[in-house]
């Protein structure tokens, strides 16, 4: 008897009281969003005047919730120390073999950067080697560069890992982080490489060049830590059509290497082309903000552990111009979801009954940058990482209209999986796959910074079977989403759907007040690569 009157007491204390439940709107989510993407704040590029004025918005916000701050030094924020380089869009790449040459151009023809912070980088005949995936992957019995040396060379890789049915391999037709241009990079300086090309194709992308012009011919950043690991002096994607044209004077078709590549007996392929070029780079050390606020939970004990909200409030400022407008306001990207996280600090801010587990609230910087405020936080948590429970991010919302079905990026790997599927359920929604598993969404958004340091983490996506809205308006609010992503064109709109956006926030706020309120700390499934890392690097007992 006691069971059965006990049971409805503990499955109360999962669901959030309706008041929390109905107080996100469509007009507070408009309210922060207007404010973040309004062209006074120049698009929010990391450092600028424009972060500088969102950040004190966010912090304004906190502190009219009534969250505690939890930066460093009993502030709200956390500084992120960065390195800004800029290079001389004068810079050209020059390819030759013998007496002939293929001159490639500045963002017409590639994008670079480096991790070398110098204010010329020189570089004179380095021999250019194509290495396939550029990949070594034990587990996978995959080794691009088969010990060959590559020191002092320029390696040229395909981006994307390894395509198959099987989804053991490479995750099948999905992606791993082995396909990231991070890990590319990452690997490369590993290797001792000089330099770096990653070949862009759409299908290997995800997106189409213009979208790494208008992000990389810019002020690029990057963490300024002090390491003794080595760098690439350059670090380029070039262009489909540019790299068929020196891999033409290489000798060589792309299309017969890359189906070299696709080979697990595929051997690094020195072109016999070499590579030359000197940029000029204007360098700046400066700081942007990460942005933490807390609630402290009721537990007497669970109060010590955290589940952590995150959404990166920058964008890239402005940049090349695109129809007369310099301005990236990143509306969609990511004001949107950096609203919904404030309104989701007002909600819990607000009711009587705090969740057992303490909540942070991260207002993240530099994400367009390659997740550096997120990664820098990871790094150098304000609380103990061990005491962080889980993590869910918000990066983009619905603005389409309400789903049958619901997707979160990185579901299927840790036991917030099972909360997502209970909240489908009471919701009655169907949870699906990811949509796009070839873009390697789960590697891309903030959420994967908690993950590589072992924090259960997923990321807020959102369904394709939309309710009551035409079908061909739903196709042009689609394309027109994937045409205005990362451009100035990302701004609001009058005709956006907030009600996809006002379920989304209801299924965020129902997980969070059961992972909040579950004694059990989440975990990652078995089996899974970060699972490791939870034990080892920040020595969970018990987990499983």
């Amino acid at each position: 008897m006691m069971i059965l009157l006990s049971l409805p007491l503990m499955l109360l204390q999962l669901v959030p009281p309706n008041d929390a439940l109905n107080a996100i709107t469509a007009e507070k989510l408009r309210t922060h969003i207007a404010v973040l993407s309004h062209d006074s704040l120049e698009g929010r590029g990391p450092a600028s005047k424009g972060d500088a004025k969102a950040t004190a918005y966010i912090v304004s916000q906190f502190k009219k919730f009534g969250l505690l701050p939890a930066g460093e030094n009993g502030t709200y924020l956390q500084k992120v120390p960065m390195v800004g380089v800029t290079v001389d869009p004068k810079a050209a790449l020059n390819i030759s073999k013998g007496k002939q040459n293929v001159a490639l151009a500045y963002s017409t023809d590639f994008v670079v950067a480096t991790g070398i912070y110098e204010p010329t980088i020189t570089i004179t005949n380095a021999e250019l080697v194509f290495v396939g995936y550029g990949i070594v992957a034990p587990e996978q019995q995959w080794d691009d560069y088969k010990d060959v040396d590559v020191r002092g060379k320029i390696i040229v890789m395909m981006n994307n890992d390894p395509s198959s049915d099987d989804p053991k391999f490479f995750a099948g037709k999905g992606r791993t982080y082995y396909g990231r241009w991070t890990y590319k990079y990452e690997i490369a300086a590993e290797k001792g490489a000089l330099g770096a090309i990653v070949i862009h194709t759409t299908p290997s992308a995800g997106y189409r060049y213009e979208v790494i012009r208008n992000s990389w011919s810019r002020e690029m950043f990057d963490l300024e830590e002090k390491s003794t690991a080595p760098a690439l002096r350059l670090k380029a994607w070039t262009t489909e059509e540019a790299t068929r044209k020196y891999f033409q004077l290489a000798g060589y078709s792309l299309d017969s290497l890359m189906k070299l590549a696709e080979e697990r007996t595929f051997k690094p392929i020195p072109l016999g082309i070499t590579l030359s070029t000197s940029m000029k780079t204007a360098i700046k050390r400066l700081e942007t903000n990460n942005i933490v606020g807390k609630i402290t939970g009721s537990d007497p004990v669970l109060k010590d552990q955290y589940l952590i909200f995150s959404a990166h409030y920058d964008h890239f400022g402005i940049g090349i111009p695109v129809d007369g407008d310099s301005i990236y306001n990143g509306a969609l990207d990511n004001a949107s979801g950096t609203s919904l996280m404030l309104n989701f600090a007002e909600i819990f801010s607000s009711v009587k009954e705090k969740p057992k587990r303490s909540l942070l609230f991260a207002a993240v910087a530099a994400e367009e940058q390659g997740l550096l405020g997120s990664k820098y936080f990871a790094n150098n948590p304000t609380v103990p990482a061990r005491q962080i429970a889980a993590n869910i991010n918000t990066d983009v919302i619905n603005t389409v209209g309400p789903t049958r079905d619901i997707f979160f990026q990185g579901s299927d790997r840790s036991s917030l999986g099972n909360d997502l599927a209970m909240v489908a359920k009471e919701m009655g929604l169907t949870v699906r796959n990811d949509p796009a598993p070839e873009q390697g969404g789960f590697y891309r958004s903030d959420h994967f910074s908690f993950a590589k340091v072992g924090i259960p983490a997923m990321s807020m996506g959102s369904g394709r079977d939309v309710v009551g809205v035409d079908t061909a308006i739903v196709r042009m609010m689609r394309e027109r989403g994937g045409k205005n992503y990362h451009q100035p064109s990302d701004e609001m709109y009058d005709d956006w759907n907030y009600n996809g956006a006002l379920q989304q926030a209801e299924i965020v706020l129902r997980i969070a007040w059961r992972v909040a309120n579950i004694i059990e700390m989440p975990y990652w499934n078995a089996g899974d690569e970060f699972g490791v890392v939870r034990r080892k690097s920040l020595e969970i007992p018990n987990s499983k």
